[in-house]
């Protein structure tokens, strides 16, 4: 299956996202000069904006693809929950869930000079998560082509909602952060450098180390493929009858922010096993996708033209057309 036949496919599908929903709020400013009463910059502020974060950017990443798309997720009775709710509408995002508590945000500062690019310079998180919650109620009745657990650590996808994912015998894909015994039995799951160690309970230094690691670490979670992000030396997929494949990292190397970068990989990889691709040409389009992500800032997505432009660049330096 040729990858632009896949991404042509991604509109006719409908995936599920589960997990922690969070509100990605920005505050940009200058560095004027530095505060007499403590050694740190005084910034004059400049601008703001709010993006989708956590499993809501998951279900941003596949809904710009053109997929249907729905997120099941709780967040809190204020402002900020409706700020979330707002960008899910915009980017035509179902959502159902429970309001309770206080929504999860993160406000990244950042700050540059007139001439200078903006560093991120403090980050402050709200919320404790919602670890008592009923959303595995809301799956019984649904139909989707796959789902994605987007756990990033906030108590939202318990073992029970798998549980109930797992009998409607659909794809389901596990990008966890630390959680990933609790998901055993899963289609695949997409694991960074730092989640696939702290499995392990080792650091892992070679290629040849995540292979054998890596293969004893898809039997444990009998899963039938694992894909383990690799930053900017890609990705490494292993699956249950095949060899390890290591795909290199595609682009170039002036990155301008990695931050969601590895949920635009878990949704391309998702999205197109939904679409009928098998694991190593999953694998490569999330690869792709990976790459152009990572030349934008913020938690960005992809537009089906920006992928099958990317498709394009990777079939030229591959020297040939798939």
């Amino acid at each position: 299956m040729e990858f632009k036949e896949i991404i042509k496919t991604f509109g006719k599908k409908k995936i599920l996202v589960i997990g922690d929903l969070i509100l990605d709020h920005y505050i940009y400013g200058y560095a004027e000069r530095i505060s007499r009463e403590a050694p740190i910059p005084i910034l004059r502020f400049e601008s703001e904006r709010y993006e989708l974060g956590g499993a809501a950017n998951t279900a941003k990443n596949i809904a710009s693809l053109g997929a249907r798309t729905l997120v099941i997720g709780a967040i809190g009775e204020d402002q900020e929950g409706e700020k979330l709710l707002e960008l899910l509408s915009k980017w035509n995002i179902d959502w159902k869930g429970e309001k309770k508590g206080k929504t999860l945000r993160k406000l990244r500062i950042l700050a540059g000079g007139e001439f200078t690019k903006r560093q991120q310079v403090a980050r402050i998180d709200w919320g404790n998560g919602f670890y008592e919650n009923s959303l595995e109620n809301l799956v019984k009745d649904l139909t989707f082509d796959a789902a994605i657990i987007s756990d990033y650590g906030y108590g939202t996808a318990k073992k029970s909602i798998y549980e109930e994912l797992k009998k409607k015998g659909k794809p389901i894909i596990i990008d966890s952060r630390n959680r990933l015994t609790e998901f055993k039995g899963a289609t695949a799951a997409t694991p960074n450098v730092q989640e696939a160690e702290f499995i392990v309970g080792r650091k892992l230094n070679s290629i040849e180390e995540f292979y054998r690691e890596g293969k004893i670490l898809r039997e444990r979670l009998s899963l039938e493929a694992l894909l383990i992000t690799l930053g900017n030396k890609g990705l490494i997929l292993i699956q249950s009858t095949k060899d390890p494949v290591h795909i290199k990292a595609f682009g170039g190397s002036n990155i301008v922010d990695v931050t969601g970068a590895g949920d635009t990989v878990a949704a391309v990889f998702t999205l197109s096993i939904a679409s009928g691709a098998d694991f190593e040409t999953a694998a490569t389009l999330a690869n792709i996708a990976g790459g152009l992500s990572v030349m934008k800032e913020g938690a960005s997505s992809l537009s089906p033209g920006e992928l099958l432009e990317g498709v394009e660049k990777w079939e030229l330096s591959q020297g040939k057309r798939l």
